[in-house]
């Protein structure tokens, strides 16, 4: 299956109030294709006033018209694709961080609420611990579905940069990659640990309740 196809099923599927925060994939795709090749096929631009227009009109700057000269547009086109990339990033790392911070503050008062319980009667604490216990695992679904989210963006960047450097016989992919690499949201350690922190609340304080792998 295509990643576009992928992506575009995964926000269907997904929680409505992520599904702005994903790549723009589909609007980088369009963009790209705006780039024509020579054609003796040497991949030099030949950016189009349009295309130009469409990258500059996504931040209301670097009309195409006002640059009418072949390599000013191309300048204009790459900077303004570099800077829509950048723009991209700075939404992944807001969000992957802001939900990170989000989880931390769930599980410690899931954590709360069990130590609460515990002196609670029998009854109180079943009924209670019982809608912890879907608490946990509705977290730990929704820090399965973050680490996703971090997979598919980082995929999706590196099948437009490939896309990039092919229309345009650049070599864009490789020093982005290396910056999306050291990116928060491509660094799950701490959202590991907190992933790991949430099954074993599960398992030691409701060893029977089925969890979906």
């Amino acid at each position: 299956m295509k990643f576009g196809k992928q992506l575009r099923l995964h926000l269907q599927e997904t929680l409505p109030d992520w599904r702005d925060k994903y790549l723009c994939y589909k609007v980088l795709k369009i963009l790209v294709k705006q780039i024509s090749t020579t054609a003796d096929h040497d991949y030099r631009w030949q950016v189009d006033a349009d295309a130009a227009d469409a990258v500059g009109n996504v931040h209301g700057d670097l009309n195409a018209h006002d640059h009418p000269e072949r390599n000013r547009r191309v300048i204009v086109f790459h900077q303004s694709f570099v800077r829509i990339l950048n723009e991209e990033l700075q939404k992944f790392n807001y969000f992957f961080l802001e939900k990170e911070e989000e989880f931390i503050i769930r599980l410690q008062e899931l954590q709360e609420r069990i130590e609460l319980n515990c002196s609670n009667s029998e009854s109180e604490f079943s009924e209670e611990m019982m809608n912890i216990g879907r608490d946990f695992v509705a977290i730990r679904g929704e820090m399965m579905l973050l680490k996703n989210y971090s997979f598919l963006n980082f995929v999706g960047l590196m099948k437009i940069l490939k896309k990039y450097d092919k229309r345009t016989g650049g070599l864009l992919r490789p020093t982005f990659t290396q910056l999306a690499l050291r990116q928060p949201f491509f660094t799950t350690e701490i959202l590991t640990r907190l992933l790991r922190q949430c099954e074993a609340n599960l398992e030691r304080t409701f060893p029977n309740i089925r969890r979906s792998h």
